[in-house]
């Protein structure tokens, strides 16, 4: 073997698994990068997700100066890929309990369940807005602390209440006042009742 040829085959071994930032994003599909390995800027390779399957995608693009590994197949770097790397200083871990997952948006949205107290925390940026599309079900006591608007109908199956009472209080109050005739009497109660559940 040649030392041109043993210096290639050296270079293709530190090539194979090499650290650094990113120093370019170009969107598309696939999304490719351009990584700062020490004095070299690799040219576009692909980036890879945190999950890419028939099954399950999951669109997450880094940023310039982001941590990332390059695994490159032959040690070539034009064939190579690149995956999210350790975090830094510049990315730090989240705060957190040890047992809470995370994940923290670079806006300040929040997404966090604590496994020690089972509960889910999403808070959203100021600002911020969401929408949940598609029939569903809340089995469970649900508490709203500001004003709800509803577009469309209300249908209750069981009582509705205010500060006051409830509706079937309200209706049973209907139905059986009067008032007085104008002879000095009572009226009788209401020809037209509402409905009372049962």
């Amino acid at each position: 073997m040649s030392s041109e040829e043993l210096a290639d085959l050296r270079q293709r071994v530190a090539n194979m698994v090499r650290r650094g930032v990113i120093s370019e994003v170009i969107p598309g599909n696939p999304v490719k990068v351009r990584v700062r390995l020490g004095p070299i800027i690799t040219p576009p390779i692909a980036w890879c997700n945190l999950m890419s399957s028939g099954n399950f995608q999951v669109r997450s693009l880094p940023k310039p100066g982001d941590a990332v590994t390059v695994f490159s197949e032959a040690g070539d770097l034009r064939n190579g890929r690149v995956y999210p790397g350790a975090n830094i200083d510049a990315v730090s871990v989240p705060d957190g309990e040890d047992s809470e997952l995370a994940l923290v948006f670079a806006n300040g949205t929040e997404i966090r369940y604590s496994q020690d107290n089972n509960t889910l925390n999403i808070i959203l940026a100021e600002g911020g807005k969401y929408t949940i599309k598609g029939d569903g079900t809340l089995d469970g006591n649900v508490k709203i602390t500001k004003e709800l608007t509803v577009m469309q109908n209300i249908y209750g199956m069981q009582q509705i209440s205010d500060a006051a009472g409830t509706m079937s209080a309200i209706r049973m109050t209907y139905n059986g006042h009067n008032h007085r005739g104008d002879s000095g009497g009572q009226t009788a109660q209401p020809n037209q009742q509402m409905p009372v559940s049962n």
